[in-house]
């Protein structure tokens, strides 16, 4: 699974100027380019090297939605498999753009280029901001009206990155009855705006945030307990995991987190133990809605049948749970507190006590006080 994209080579764009949507005249005429833009190494170099870094930052999986009705995916296989050329395919996209977005959306530039990725045929898609009071400027070459890109290039250059929104479909992914890539949306970090995903590019996220976020959870855990034999270092790693699942922070970076809280010998196998959980290497966005209830507490089992359950800040305090290592594989326990209750304990989500069975047979009719059948009520 790509965890960068160091390898992204822009070969020719086209650039097209999209204005805000007016409800009040939606069949608006659009003046769109003809012609790919003159792209110099400076800008080509500079350009390569931002979208680069947005996609490995907040860049995410996404695949086609059977269930939206964007034609956006058709758009791009038709290109990937050389049925329809750059320009061609441009001008599709920027009117289903247009008409993705609602009165709300500011104008701006959609920047639809063809690329190379790891070697194969990549579409990228870049809608871009402009500065207030800025506008492109219009020009002809050879015959053809295009927009000047060195109006792009001052755009990317200033301090606040003006690259919104950004899309990227290799040909590898265009295979089957449907495509996939990556899309990225810089305004709200990781996640993306309804109408530029499920809209405009007709697709869903590959890995739906609350699932990711458990199988995460459920394969660390499993990680620790079948990889790590020293007791310490089980609960500081599972700590160092609730403590990442708890924190503001709305991703989760596994490399980062193995880098951080792991021993470098233990770096390697939980990475693969990860992959062979479907777990992404790289950056997800976190959602821990089905594990409020798991993040609260740790349990601690033994051999014996023994265990112990705790509040994670209480594990952490070892001046209230204190784990000391005896050899042999054997770990003591020394809780120290006040004791307020004992009482006996079930498991949770025990055996229910099972109903009296049924006598066979027909139901015996009631019976009235002298004996008599009492007729059934209506």
């Amino acid at each position: 699974m790509r965890t960068d994209f160091g390898d992204l080579i822009i070969e020719q764009a086209i650039v097209h100027v999209v204005p805000r949507r007016k409800r009040t005249d939606p069949a608006e005429e659009i003046s769109l380019s003809q012609a790919v833009c003159s792209l110099n190494d400076a800008v080509r170099t500079a350009l390569q090297a931002k979208l680069r870094g947005v996609l490995a930052s907040t860049g995410r999986e996404v695949v086609e939605n059977p269930d939206a009705k964007s034609t956006l995916p058709d758009f791009v296989h038709s290109f990937l498999t050389d049925e329809v050329n750059l320009v061609d395919v441009s001008v599709d996209m920027v009117h289903l753009l247009r008409s993705s977005q609602s009165g709300v959306n500011s104008a701006g530039l959609l920047l639809v280029a063809e690329a190379q990725l790891g070697g194969e045929k990549a579409l990228l898609l870049v809608k871009l901001e402009q500065e207030t009071g800025m506008q492109a400027t219009e020009t002809v070459v050879n015959g053809l009206r295009t927009f000047d890109v060195k109006y792009l290039a001052d755009l990317l250059m200033t301090e606040k990155s003006k690259i919104h929104k950004v899309a990227l479909f290799p040909v590898s992914g265009a295979t089957g009855d449907r495509i996939e890539g990556w899309a990225a949306d810089r305004q709200l970090s990781g996640k993306m705006a309804t109408f530029f995903l499920e809209r405009f590019l007709g697709c869903q996220q590959k890995n739906e945030p609350r699932e990711i976020t458990r199988r995460f959870h459920d394969a660390t855990t499993d990680w620790i307990n079948e990889y790590v034999s020293d007791p310490d270092v089980k609960i500081n790693y599972l700590m160092a995991t609730l403590t990442e699942l708890q924190s503001p922070s709305p991703v989760v970076d596994p490399i980062a987190f193995a880098r951080k809280n792991l021993e470098l010998v233990h770096r390697d196998s939980f990475a693969e133990f990860l992959t062979a959980a479907d777990v992404p290497s790289r950056v997800f966005d976190k959602d821990t809605e089905h594990l409020d209830n798991k993040l609260k507490n740790m349990r601690v089992g033994f051999a014996n049948g023994v265990f112990i359950v705790a509040p994670v800040a209480a594990m952490g305090d070892h001046e209230t749970v204190l784990l000391e290592d005896q050899g042999n594989g054997r770990t003591s326990v020394i809780i120290t507190g006040e004791v307020t209750t004992t009482t006996t304990y079930s498991t949770p989500g025990g055996r229910r006590r099972p109903k009296a069975a049924e006598p066979s047979g027909t139901a015996e009719t009631p019976k009235g006080h002298d004996g008599s059948a009492v007729p059934e009520s209506t």
